[in-house]
């Protein structure tokens, strides 16, 4: 008997994943403002909307996310944002190691506050109290515990309402500013851990039942008239929207149906006391609905749902309390041992400017977390069998992530005949072997610090068993990396990937290598539709010095239109203009027996 959500009320996006909607009123333009994926980054948009309407807006984009450390999160599932009557938006985003509150300012179009509290780990939901001075919100602290707490933007306090091993979530202010309702599983009685929704008065700091039900129910929010609670609720085994009425300043104890949708609503808000909009899941996509209370009754009044129900507080008695086991206690320190198993085995071939082309097979390993990897490479570029031996290529890799500092180090043999790029026909014999360093520290999600050192004992054949060059190299360069971009099928589609890197090498024993290395490589897509791009690129080689290695361009990794390695250099400039779309985008053989 359940429907789906556009067939009771008005569906008012088309696409992606919108979430939490609120409603502000921008001179006489009604506007829902909330977050929602719709192009690969979660951002805070907003659609304006018009009263009897059924055509679909498009959104207009108010912040971009997911580009700077700033915003560099937004948790769609998990958070609600909210509108003070003044204009300002509270929103939670991930900046850095933890979540943080941030202010925008409808007026003046920017952020001018953000809250962060190094103790708190994760963030979620913030509500406007009745004067926009305070914001109340669930937040989980470094010992894990998920509590309520309230900020005042005044004088930047804060206070923590609730401290123990309680799930709290989903706060909003009640009827008045000295009342928070929650949603928490500190049920107790005969419907025990059952997440309801609950009173905590500011004055007398006691926490009340405002339900009881043998089920789960969240998302409270005060109707602006104060005359009913609406919230969300798992009475039939979804997430409906069900209602309290308010009178003389108590909640009543009978529960009405608002909503009997086939398929979850999330994050209802009022537009006005007879309007409500919420998130819904429908045809594979999360969209914003309006929904009216005045017309909804007559889709639920002759199907067999439950429409009401009278709840009894007669067994809702205090709370419960988590087992105690009593025992004595023994320190022991455990050392956590690696144990490793094989990810992937593969071919590959690469072209560097130290080692030019090489290629074999790769093996890879990695421990249960995925902290402790190790590679290797063989291969072997004898061209007859009395070579084999001398001519085994074989480099040994270990990369360890477990800090924050990535690092890794490694030990590697190549030898074998060498292509000159200076001559596309002519070759040489080389052999070197040695060891390397790297270190990787990351500045944010998008940013970070890569430095290498090498050190390379090289023997190069110029003329075979004439003229010899040996050389004991040490390589070391420091890269600045900056990469926000988002990929799609071509490739990537929007945002920036960039590197700044200067380098040396130098050859300590026999002063016959001495250069240095810079490279400059700025990439930035702009995004045309779903799935097309313009891709711009502008890079700077520059190698200046004693037997410098040269650069090359030219095929369909670096210069398309171009032979392969045709253009050589010590110091090369390229810029490009690239339109990126995908010429199929599914490609299918059925026959018409067996399924297949």
């Amino acid at each position: 008997n359940e429907i789906p959500p556009q067939f009771a009320s008005k569906r008012l996006t088309d696409f992606g994943f919108n979430f939490s909607p609120v409603f502000f009123k921008v001179g006489k333009k009604d506007f829902l403002y909330f977050v929602a994926n719709r192009d690969g980054y979660s951002s805070l948009y907003r659609l304006q909307i018009h009263t009897g309407n059924r055509k679909i807006v498009k959104p207009e984009l108010v912040l971009q996310g997911e580009k700077s450390e700033k915003f560099e999160a937004f948790h769609l599932f998990q958070s609600a944002i909210d509108v003070s009557k003044e204009g300002i938006i509270s929103f939670v985003t991930k900046s850095g190691a933890t979540d943080v509150i941030h202010f925008y300012s409808i007026n003046e179009k920017r952020v001018f506050k953000t809250f962060r509290d190094s103790d708190l780990i994760t963030i979620t939901s913030p509500k406007f109290s009745e004067d926009g001075n305070k914001v109340v919100f669930q937040a989980v602290d470094q010992k894990g515990f998920s509590d309520i707490y309230i900020f005042n933007l005044l004088n930047n306090k804060l206070i923590r309402l609730t401290n123990d091993y309680y799930d709290d979530r989903d706060p909003c202010f009640g009827i008045s500013d000295n009342q928070v309702i929650f949603s928490s599983d500190r049920t107790a009685g005969e419907f025990e851990k059952k997440y309801n929704l609950f009173l905590l008065n500011l004055n007398t700091h006691s926490i009340s039942y405002v339900t009881y039900l043998n089920t789960n129910s969240y998302s409270p929010r005060i109707s602006p008239d104060k005359k009913y609670l609406l919230f969300t609720s798992e009475i039939d085994g979804v997430r409906n929207l069900w209602s309290i009425k308010i009178k003389n300043g108590k909640f009543g104890n009978i529960v009405n149906r608002v909503s009997g949708f086939v398929t979850s609503a999330f994050d209802p808000s009022f537009i006005d006391s007879t309007h409500i909009a919420f998130a819904g899941f429908e045809k594979s996509a999360m969209n914003l609905y309006e929904l009216n209370l005045n017309k909804h009754t007559k889709y639920y009044s002759t199907n067999h749902l439950i429409n009401k129900i009278t709840m009894r507080f007669d067994s809702a008695h205090g709370q419960w309390f988590a087992n105690v086991i009593k025992a004595g206690s023994i320190k022991e320190k455990y050392k956590y041992k690696n144990k490793y198993s094989l990810d992937y085995a593969m071919s590959q071939v690469s072209t560097g400017p130290i080692f030019g082309t090489r290629g074999g097979a790769i093996l890879s390993l990695s421990d249960l977390l995925g902290n402790d990897i190790y590679n290797f490479l063989i291969f072997n570029t004898a061209q007859v069998q009395s070579d084999i031996l001398k001519s085994f290529n074989i480099e040994l890799q270990r990369i360890n992530l477990a800090r924050r500092t990535n690092y890794g180090y490694g030990v590697f043999h190549f030898s074998g005949n060498r292509y000159d790029i200076r001559q596309s026909q002519e070759y040489f014999y080389e052999r070197s072997f040695g060891g390397f360093f790297l270190l990787n520290y990351p500045l944010s999600k998008f940013a970070r610090i890569e430095a290498d050192v090498s050190v390379i004992n090289s023997d190069k054949q110029i003329i075979t068993g004439i003229i010899e060059r040996k050389a004991l190299l040490i390589s070391n360069s420091l890269s600045y990396v900056f990469d926000n971009s988002l990929w799609g099928p071509t490739g990537p589609l929007d945002g920036t990937r960039a590197r700044v890197l200067l380098g040396y090498t130098g050859d300590v024993k026999y002063s016959n290598v001495n250069y240095f290395s810079v490279i400059v490589d700025y990439r930035h897509y702009f995004r045309l539709s779903y799935s097309t791009a313009l891709a711009v690129r502008t890079a700077l080689f520059y190698n200046q010095g004693k037997e410098a290695r040269r650069y090359f361009m030219g095929g369909s990794w670096s210069l398309r239109g171009w032979p392969r390695w045709s253009i050589r250099g010590e110091k090369m400039w390229i810029t490009s203009i690239e339109y990126r779309f995908p010429l199929i985008n599914e490609l299918l053989i059925k026959f018409p027996f067996l399924n297949l």
